[in-house]
């Protein structure tokens, strides 16, 4: 071929490509502190990386952690963003952040947007033997950038329905010549669908990594998160027959529905609050002393302010009044902790062998000041508002609202935690491998309550000795094929898993216990097609109940168990098409429990857990245009906001479209988000049985993001 003149200049070929699931050979931290991967791994574990979340438009981490394979994720601006698996909701799921747990999720976690992650691993049944009390359903580790020494520069610009705008940048490189560093501030805001529910996230985090010298690293990072959000807590549930709009998104017997008029309506009140700010701060330095040895340690202080002035209860009232109840509710949360572990990769009597131990040491010191409306025939009066008319009004802090034990309060928390643990993983043969975990805690617990009504001071102290254990077994049948088996166990607090907010009377029963049994496959097919599928059963033992004899009584007997068969997959069915997608099916009930009256629950299923779960995405590339579409399906099935089954959110169907542009240093995205704008019931409201939080409707985003 002749020289192209200067008019005639050879075309820069470009190249276009797709997410794909992370491959098997990936490390999850989630699942292993022995840098295990996910074929090695004697458990279901999922990885969804940038790629995966950028694909699939993925704005919060609420959004991204949706699409794992059995997932539901939702809440109440109370608690948002918790998670529902394997039959477990909120604290008995274990919330990470780059490997390290605050608290539990139900009090820690925030909105927050993708931008500052790089991957969401998670970890399915229990993880106490890994990250300590509170993981008998399962453990998610959101993993931030990190500091690595390719520079780069990063940003994105974003607007979208209902005044939804973001903006966020990200800066790293290196340092000299034994340092990189990483700095990524993202900003997401939004108006709202719902009157007065718009939202500010505000992120900064940053990443130092200086290696002193072969063998020895220290990596340094911080987390900056503000959150301002307008506070919705549900729609109220109406009569049918005053339903001018009724909705099919919940099945009540009482003959109550979500009426469409009221949907858009926010019952709290006028000068609401619901804020959080928050600082983290960590340090970790590895040292190889040896070939095969590494030594390390991780420093880490948290500190988090959050702040509560709301109406959250909004019950439907004859003849058109939405009744409500009003809190205030503040936290000072401060955890100090450190861990300390020692690890081996070499052999042992010439067989494969990785080993870890250590120990942890946490402190957290809570305290919170706490304001909850009486619920008398004058409170409910003069918080009542018009179903259709509402005045909201402001924020009262009479006393004369607050009267009664425990309406008035002051909490302080202390919890001290000291842990050991070890893993080990030894290959006997060539391609199998015997994976066993064991963690021994210690946890001191002690509480303190000013009960400012009765002008009263209430202590207790309660010291819990949890063990929790995994022995699993992966055989790499053919090449390319894992088959394994597990069993694991895990502890959690009584009630709703959550240390901090512990009362006396719940403190005196020892920790609820979980033991699951797994059998798994992971498989690539022609490195084109990825599955597996997991098979499990999932027991809780020693749960709060009532003595059956004696309905006055609480014991601990009550028992949930679960089981059910997870599949997900990922075929590149040629170079410019590729289809992933994950099905769940569930089966979960309480085995024992009665509640107050002596009412049995027994074969129920569990509040807000679906036993239908299924996704679909499809991305289509046309290389001579720069262009991607792409589509997604999910279904969720039917759930329960109350624990007799009576109050239904019905499942539902979601589709949404994106079409991709690639122009020089962008790409542009515009997407269509509920494309069949479906009202659909997302998540049981602050009164579980009478409000619920609704989804999203129909939304359209369009999207520049830059790499330079």
């Amino acid at each position: 071929m002749p020289p192209a003149s200067a008019d005639e200049q050879p075309i820069a070929t470009v190249t276009i490509t797709a997410a794909t699931r992370p491959a098997f050979d990936t490390v999850a931290d989630a699942g292993s502190r022995l840098g295990l991967t996910l074929a090695e791994t004697p458990a279901s574990v999922e990885v969804i990386d940038r790629a995966l979340m950028e694909q699939r438009g993925a704005r919060t981490l609420e959004d991204a952690l949706g699409g794992a394979v059995g997932m539901t994720v939702g809440g109440n601006p109370g608690s948002p963003g918790v998670a529902s698996t394997r039959g477990f909701t909120g604290g008995f799921i274990t919330y990470l952040y780059d490997g390290a747990r605050i608290s539990t999720a139900t009090m820690s976690t925030r909105p927050q947007d993708s931008w500052n992650y790089e991957r969401i691993e998670v970890l399915k049944g229990p993880s106490s033997v890994l990250h300590g009390e509170g993981g008998i359903g399962g453990a998610v580790n959101f993993v931030p950038r990190q500091a690595r020494r390719e520079a780069s520069a990063e940003a994105l610009l974003s607007v979208g329905s209902y005044g939804a705008r973001r903006a966020a940048f990200g800066l790293g490189g290196a340092a000299g010549s034994a340092s990189a560093w990483r700095i990524d501030v993202s900003h997401n805001r939004h108006d709202g669908w719902i009157d007065r529910t718009g939202q500010k996230l505000t992120h900064l985090t940053a990443a130092w990594q200086t290696t002193f010298r072969p063998g020895l690293r220290l990596d340094l990072s911080l987390d900056r998160l503000r959150d301002d959000l307008g506070a919705y807590y549900g729609t109220p549930l109406v009569q049918a027959a005053l339903a001018g709009a009724p909705t099919g998104a919940v099945s009540d017997p009482a003959g109550r529905v979500i009426d469409r008029r009221v949907a858009r309506i926010n019952y709290n009140l006028l000068d609401a609050v619901m804020d959080a700010d928050s600082l983290w701060l960590r340090a970790r330095l590895s040292w190889e002393p040896a070939p095969g040895w590494t030594l390390r340690n991780e420093l880490s202080r948290y500190d988090a302010d959050r702040l509560w002035r709301n109406a959250e209860g909004n019950v439907f009232g004859p003849p058109a009044n939405v009744v409500r109840t009003q809190s205030h509710v503040s936290h000072a949360h401060r955890v100090w902790s450190d861990r300390f572990d020692l690890g081996y990769q070499g052999t042992l009597a010439g067989l494969r062998h990785r080993f870890v131990a250590g120990v942890e040491l946490t402190h957290t010191a809570f305290a919170s000041d706490r304001r909850f409306s009486d619920g008398s025939a004058t409170t409910r009066a003069a918080l009542q508002v018009d179903l259709f008319d509402p005045d909201q009004g402001y924020y009262d802090d009479s006393r004369a609202l607050t009267t009664g034990p425990g309406n008035r309060a002051l909490l302080r928390t202390r919890v001290r935690t000291a842990a050991a643990f070890a893993e080990d993983a030894l290959t006997l043969v060539p391609g199998l491998t015997v994976v066993t975990g064991l963690r021994r805690e210690t946890i001191r617990l002690e509480n303190e309550v000013d009960d400012l009504n009765l002008a009263t001071r209430s202590a207790f102290a309660r010291r819990y000795r949890p063990t929790s254990a995994r022995a699993g077994v992966v055989w790499e049948a053919w090449p390319d094929m894992s088959l394994y088996g597990q069993a694991g166990t895990a502890a959690a607090p009584v009630g709703s898993s959550n240390l901090l907010l512990m009362n006396a009377a719940s403190a005196a029963y020892p920790l609820t216990r979980g033991r699951q049994f797994e059998v798994g496959i992971k498989q690539r097919l022609a490195g084109r097609f990825d599955w597996s599928a997991a098979l499990y059963r999932l027991r809780q033992t020693d749960v709060l109940s009532r003595d059956p004899d004696q309905p006055n009584l609480t014991v601990n007997n009550g028992r949930i168990s679960s089981r059910g068969v997870e599949l997900s997959a990922s075929w590149h069915a040629s170079p410019a098409l590729s289809l992933a997608g994950n099905l769940s099916v569930l089966d979960a009930q309480y085995d024992t429990l009665v509640e107050a009256g002596g009412v049995s629950r027994v074969g129920k299923l569990p509040v807000n857990v679906p036993e239908r779960t299924a996704r679909l995405w499809s991305d289509y590339r046309i290389a001579s245009l720069d262009l991607a579409v792409g589509a997604g399906l999910s279904y969720t099935g039917e759930r329960y906001a109350d624990n007799a089954n009576t109050v239904r959110m019905n499942g539902y169907a979601l589709a949404d479209a994106y079409a991709r542009w690639r122009t020089g240093p962008a790409r542009v995205t515009l997407r269509v988000r509920n494309l069949t704008d479906r009202l659909h019931a997302k998540w049981t409201g602050s009164c579980a049985a009478n409000q619920i939080v609704l989804g999203d409707p129909r939304t359209v985003e369009l999207t520049a993001d830059f790499s330079l």
